[in-house]
């Protein structure tokens, strides 16, 4: 583990831990809460890596939700995405939705809330899908929340992918 441990959340122990189990180094770089892509910019950038887009999407009837990591530049737009995707039209979860499947709030949304036993089940029941614009994938480095939008981590891209393998999650890959 690699950089500075003040200010520790809760809600962070639970990813730290397993990325330590794991052995998937990272720096941790704490800040004020960035609850958007607008308050993420910036983070990161003396390292060359940025935050990904980190949208929690549901199905017309709430059934079925994806967890989608996109380039934060480019526009989401929900007829392309849900048609990439084989579902009907998707809109966002709602806060609750959030909570009940992955484990989060709202700002805090993240690929490694997939460390929580509510999101294992939910993916492992197929309720939840993950699902990886394959230009994230290409960058050397990524930023993540650790399940609190008041840190961020550096974490090789490559060593994510791994981590989510290890657990068992294989992301669909998109071209968006």
């Amino acid at each position: 583990m690699n950089g500075t441990f003040d200010q520790l959340h809760e809600n962070e122990l639970p990813p730290l831990k397993k990325l330590e189990e794991a052995g998937v180094g990272f720096i941790r770089i704490t800040h004020p809460a960035a609850d958007t892509m607008e308050l993420c910019r910036g983070i990161g950038e003396e390292y060359g890596a940025k935050h990904p887009k980190n949208l929690f999407l549901a199905n017309k009837h709430g059934t079925e939700f994806f967890l989608l990591l996109m380039d934060a530049e480019k526009p989401y737009r929900t007829s392309i995405v849900s048609k990439k995707l084989g579902s009907t039209r998707l809109s966002f979860g709602g806060s609750e939705q959030l909570h009940d499947v992955l484990g989060l709030r709202q700002g805090s949304v993240s690929v490694l809330g997939m460390v929580n036993e509510c999101a294992l089940n939910a993916y492992r029941e197929g309720k939840l899908h993950v699902a990886i614009d394959r230009e994230v994938l290409e960058r050397e480095l990524i930023l993540v929340h650790p399940n609190d939008n008041r840190a961020s981590l550096v974490i090789k891209t490559s060593e994510l992918m791994r981590f989510l393998e290890g657990m068992g999650i294989v992301p669909v890959i998109l071209d968006i």
